[in-house]
This record gives C-alpha cells, sequence and structure tokens, in this order.
C-alpha cells in the first residue's frame, strides 16, 4: 500500500491517499497519525465506511466520547452507535429535519467557531468526519490553525494569555444563538469545566490557542473583559490565512486534532439530504497521536 501526502495549506492541512481506511495495515495507521500530529488536519477521500468500520478505525487511536446527543432521555436516534455524532440534517426517517426541530437547533451551534468537547472535563483529542451524502453546494467546513494563531499574536497579548484560564460550557454556546433548552439531566452530565486559554502540542512542543464559542469567560478576570479578550483571540485565529475551507466529496473522512484546530460548519440548503457521521476520540492522556495509537496498539496485542 502506497500513500501519498499533499500539503493543502501553507501552515496547516494534508491530503492522504492511497489507503483503505476500512482495513489499514500498520505502516499506514503510523503514516496517518504522523501526519495528523504535524499537520492538525487530515483529508483522507474515497472511502467506504459503515458505522462499525469508522468506531473501529477511531478506536485505534483512543478511547471514544459518547455522543452529546445521548444525554437526554426519549431523544430519538438514527444511528444506534452511541459513539457516533449524528451530524445530518436528518430525523429517525431519514427525512429533512423541520426547521423548528429540537436537534437541528442544537447543532446549529456547530457553525459556530469551536473545537470538539472543550466542554468536557476530559476534552476531545481527534474528531473523525465522514461523509456519506452531500448537498449539491454549501455545507463546507472551516478549520483554523491556533498553533500559528498562537505563534503570530502580538507579543503583549501572548503574554497576557499565557496562563489564563476560561470557563467551557456547551450551554454557553448555544444560548449565544438563543438555544436553551437543555434537560436538567443534560445540565448535569455536561457542567462548565476549565481549560487553559494556551495548550502545549504533545507532539511537538508547539502552543496552541484553545478557545471557540464555548470558552465563556476568563477566570479572574471581569466577565465582559475576558469575553473581549476571548473574542480578540477568535478574530485573530480566524484570519483568512489561517484557516482551510473543506469542500466535502461523498467518501471523505477528514480527521482533525482539536488541540491545535477549531473548525466551524457552513450553511447549505437543507431540503437536500446532508449525512455526515463524527467520532471524537477522549484526551485522556494528552499524548501525541502516534503514542497513541502504538499505545493502544500495544494494549490490544
Amino acid at each position: 500500500m502506497t500513500l501519498n501526502l499533499a500539503r493543502l495549506h501553507e501552515t496547516f492541512a494534508a491530503e492522504i491517499s492511497g489507503v483503505d481506511l476500512a482495513n489499514p495495515d500498520e505502516d499506514a495507521l503510523e503514516r496517518i497519525a504522523s501526519a495528523i500530529d504535524e499537520y492538525g488536519v487530515v483529508v483522507v477521500r474515497g472511502q467506504t465506511l459503515q458505522n462499525d468500520e469508522q468506531v473501529a478505525f477511531a478506536s485505534r487511536f483512543g478511547p471514544l466520547e459518547l455522543s452529546v446527543t445521548r444525554y437526554r432521555s426519549g431523544t430519538k436516534q438514527r444511528i444506534e452507535r452511541k459513539e457516533i455524532v449524528d451530524v445530518s440534517n436528518l430525523d429517525e426517517n431519514d427525512r429533512p429535519r423541520a426547521m423548528n426541530d429540537r436537534l437541528r437547533m442544537l447543532l446549529l451551534g456547530n457553525r459556530l467557531w469551536h473545537t470538539d468537547s472543550s466542554f468536557r472535563a476530559t476534552p476531545g483529542a481527534l474528531s473523525m468526519l465522514y461523509a456519506g451524502v452531500v448537498p449539491p453546494e454549501g455545507g463546507e467546513t472551516e478549520f483554523a490553525d491556533t498553533r500559528t494563531a498562537y505563534e503570530t499574536l502580538p507579543r503583549a497579548l501572548r503574554n497576557r494569555v499565557e496562563d489564563s484560564v476560561a470557563e467551557h460550557a456547551l450551554m454557553y454556546s448555544r444560548e449565544q444563538l438563543g438555544f436553551t433548552d437543555f434537560s436538567q439531566e443534560e445540565r448535569d452530565a455536561l457542567p462548565p469545566v476549565q481549560h487553559p486559554v494556551v495548550r502545549v502540542s504533545p507532539a511537538h512542543g508547539r502552543r496552541a490557542l484553545y478557545i471557540g464559542s464555548h470558552a465563556s469567560h476568563i477566570v479572574g478576570l471581569p466577565v465582559p473583559e475576558g469575553r473581549m479578550m476571548l473574542r480578540d483571540l477568535l478574530d485573530h485565529a480566524t484570519a483568512r490565512e489561517t484557516v482551510y475551507v473543506h469542500h466535502w466529496r461523498v467518501g471523505d473522512l477528514v480527521i482533525w486534532d482539536n488541540r491545535c484546530t477549531m473548525h466551524r460548519g457552513k450553511a447549505y440548503d437543507e431540503s437536500y439530504p446532508r449525512d455526515l457521521r463524527r467520532v471524537t476520540t477522549s484526551d485522556i492522556q494528552a499524548r501525541s497521536t502516534l503514542d497513541m495509537l502504538r499505545e493502544r496498539r500495544s494494549v490490544n496485542m
């Protein structure tokens, strides 16, 4: 199996070809892991993954999170696997959701710049999003390089945020859009958590901004001041020169490291079906992707 790698952006993001992710060999897995560590976003096109195959592939890189939609009892699910987040516009009958559908409104928050699961005490490490059906146009995903964003901060602002801590909450990010329909069981399962504003990459030691729509305020600062700081950081991190735009094709699997990137989805005509499915690993040990792959392999041997 011969893998080829092509850079997609000047500072991050790459495409790998020549691999079947339903049946990758160990050398291919190591090269993919190394590419994730180096580029932050890795695109693999032309895949034909079933749900179990996507879950099996993702689990090679770490323990998997439970989908955030599973915390509310009685929610109708289209996908049986609890590890898969249904990032589609389809209801349990595979029809486009109504405009006022609760899950649709919850998922509208994905159009805000964010990093997956920063609202969890153990945040997300790698996300892997697979495209089964895409609309004729629209629905792109934009990615921001938060390592380069940190490195290009004005020195005074960099010094100011170096030891800062932000509070993150899923409910905060959704409340920005006016969505507050969370049950008490959801609020109890996902209380606010705190994370450093600057994280150090476990792969190469590069620093990265760790911000996004789930970040409510800076601990120790007046809330308005902390939110202005977070807004300034977000504006800087999402400048056009630090953003890669992915145009989806059926069969794409895009892998990104939430510890050094942000992303957001773009709007599309929702009268067309769009079926994307995401699996996310937990950053339990804050290890590099390659180290996690090797550790998981040794445990399963």
